[in-house]
């Protein structure tokens, strides 16, 4: 049978840069395409990417306060991910799972497809693989955080992740089991290495070339990516060689202050231009994708402005929202129409760090690295004193110090709940070991009989 997809909500999106007006798409009623018509074309092709990632957007704008609700950084009243008392039937679990398959799914169609059925430039045909194996690779990824069961303390064959889907679902009678921690995070790398030699270096030719830069996988941005992800599996070699490319790139650059990251967007409302990235922005989601955040997510709580060294910017970092509630200035916009960062050059530079600190102990690279993040944060005449190699007693004093600048230095973006995880901490004093995976939505569990296993302590 011959898939449809519908395209009319994908007009808009600024990453198309092209007119909505397409007399392909005229020719069908209500906008519907074959899936051969589709990807015979370059604009539509790359419409069904752009679709794809919308899809895993719309998700990651609830993923990322979540892992801040559950360290503490950020406050709810009622905050199930800090407690653990999680429902296996609750929509917003349900909607992470669900939101990232789908964009798997266009990724597969694109990999397995576009190869038989493109009439376009070959090298284009490249680049769209290329960035819909990014594509999957970061949603794998993010599942697996989010539902593999030990999977930053043990990546072996013994625990169960999520179900790998490497082909366009063909029917609901198909049922795959959920694959090992292993299996999936090999393929998440394996996507990542084969997808970083055909993604392009930039866009030099293209409107908005700056925003296409930061918003579009490019190949810093599958590095950069690259790092973190072999951070996470403890392949400090490979963390610090993908670090090492992106900090050479010169179109990234550390800003002289984190405030100066963070545009002062409460006067913008929403439908407004576009919102310029600041250079020290490696990969974002842009208010032009129409998918935003809102600060009602990320009510500050006090007990953690509190632990920042006094006269810390990224303390004072504090405004408040519609509801009167202290919330970060990351997200301004009352309209909560504000860029969310997903990968930043000062994140890049602590994965370097920390990858040579826990390889090679104490040294004088990772505390050059420390000092510039850290001094950033401080205005002149307020600065602190520099760290030296006798101001940590060993490498363990080193990774936490490290590890405690990530947290003040990416607070409100979504890595704490993942750094405690893998670092062997808690992530907070009441939520219980056998809740750190959220559990599988239950009517997948129960549409699979069972073959899909729900995580132990659900």
């Amino acid at each position: 049978m011959k898939r449809k997809y519908n395209f009319y909500s994908l007009f808009a999106l600024i990453l198309l840069m092209m007119s909505a007006c397409n007399k392909q798409l005229d020719l069908v009623p209500e906008n519907n395409l074959v899936e051969e018509q589709v990807l015979a074309d370059k604009a539509t092709a790359e419409r069904l990417l752009a679709g794809g990632f919308i899809n895993q957007y719309s998700t990651e704008r609830t993923i990322l306060p979540m892992a801040d609700q559950s360290t503490g950084i950020a406050y709810l009243v009622t905050n199930n991910f800090y407690t653990g008392v999680l429902d296996p039937y609750q929509s917003n679990i349900a909607g992470f799972w669900s939101t990232h398959y789908k964009a798997i799914n266009i990724a597969n169609v694109i990999i397995n497809n576009l190869p038989r059925e493109a009439k376009f430039d070959i090298s284009i045909q490249k680049q769209y693989i290329a960035e819909a194996k990014f594509l999957r690779a970061y949603s794998y990824f993010r599942l697996a955080l989010l539902f593999g069961y030990k999977v930053l303390g043990d990546n072996s064959d013994a625990n169960p992740c999520v179900p790998l889907q490497l082909n366009p679902f063909a029917s609901a009678s198909v049922i795959i089991p959920r694959a090992t921690n292993k299996q999936v995070l090999d393929r998440v790398v394996q996507d990542l290495e084969e997808a970083i030699p055909d993604l392009p270096s930039a866009y030099p030719d293209a409107a908005n070339m700056d925003m296409k830069l930061r918003s579009r996988a490019v190949k810093a941005v599958g590095m950069a990516f690259l790092s973190r992800v072999y951070l996470y599996l403890n392949n400090f070699d490979k963390a610090i060689d993908n670090a090492n490319l992106v900090l050479a790139n010169n179109n990234y650059v550390l800003a002289a202050s984190p405030a100066n990251v963070f545009p002062d967007n409460k006067l913008v409302i929403a439908g407004a231009a576009n919102i310029s990235f600041n250079k020290e922005v490696v990969y974002g989601y842009p208010v032009s994708f129409g998918i935003s955040t809102t600060n009602l997510a990320y009510v500050v709580d006090p007990s953690f402005i509190q632990t920042y060294t006094p006269n810390d910017i990224r303390g004072s970092m504090v405004i408040k929202n519609a509801q009167n509630q202290n919330t970060t200035s990351k997200y301004s916009s009352p309209a909560f129409y504000d860029n969310i960062m997903v990968i930043r050059l000062s994140e890049v530079m602590l994965n370097k760090a920390e990858a040579l600190a826990r390889r090679d102990g104490l040294n004088q690279t990772s505390i050059d690295i420390l000092n510039a993040i850290y001094q950033r944060a401080f205005v002149v005449g307020q600065k602190p004193a520099f760290y030296t190699m006798a101001s940590f007693a060993d490498k363990n004093a080193l990774v936490s110090r490290i590890l405690l600048e990530r947290r003040w230095e990416l607070a409100y973006e979504g890595h704490d709940r993942f750094d405690k995880i893998r670092a062997g901490l808690p992530i907070n004093p009441v939520l219980p070991l056998n809740r750190y995976a959220l559990p599988i939505p239950q009517a997948d569990v129960d549409i699979t009989s069972g073959v899909l296993a729900q995580n132990l302590g659900y």
